[in-house]
């Protein structure tokens, strides 16, 4: 897909299976290691199922560096993009077995609003934001609460759906459409 990667030269992407067809719809969904996150990754996957649509999975890293000491600065941040790429998977791993869907992961550099944006700029067939809301004292979330006060994530519009954490498995499933 021209673009699909301009703007991201501080990314990595793993596509699905080659066999797939590439979709005209696709779901956007961020992967950290909050807890309501599973539940933003299992709707999303579930959403991109019922439709079908397809589901790019972002996991954003810091990489602290020490300056001035290359080898080691390069070290660090090759064992950071490892990091981020195995917990990502851990999460692509978990909504194929609990939706099917063969979702695409994205590592970025770049802190979380940056990168939806240049991904959302950057492939227009990214139709919905998928992002989860915090419980507690903890609030909704930093980027939950960015577009609570108006703020938008992408320069262009698209959806947003903010899934509440905590929810158990049957209200997933209804509320991603696999229930009546």
């Amino acid at each position: 897909m021209p673009g699909a990667n301009a703007g991201l030269d501080r990314s990595t992407r793993t596509e699905p299976h080659a066999n797939m067809t590439e979709p005209t719809r696709k779901f956007l969904v961020v992967s950290d290691e909050t807890e309501e996150c599973l539940s933003a990754l299992v709707y999303a996957g579930l959403r991109a199922r019922a439709i079908p649509a397809g589901l790019a999975v972002l996991r954003c890293i810091r990489v602290p560096g020490w300056g001035g000491w290359i080898g080691l600065d390069q070290h660090i941040e090759e064992d950071a993009i490892d990091s981020a790429r195995l917990a990502g998977m851990k999460h692509v791993d978990l909504i194929r077995e609990r939706t099917g869907v063969e979702a695409e992961l994205i590592v970025s550099q770049d802190e979380p609003v940056d990168a939806i944006r240049s991904l959302v700029d950057d492939d227009p067939t990214i139709k919905v934001l998928v992002l989860a809301s915090g419980e507690g004292r903890g609030g909704p979330g930093p980027l939950v609460s960015r577009l609570g006060k108006g703020r938008p994530l992408a320069d262009r519009p698209i959806a947003v759906t903010v899934v509440p954490g905590g929810l158990s498995d049957a209200q997933l499933d209804e509320m991603g459409g696999m229930v009546g």
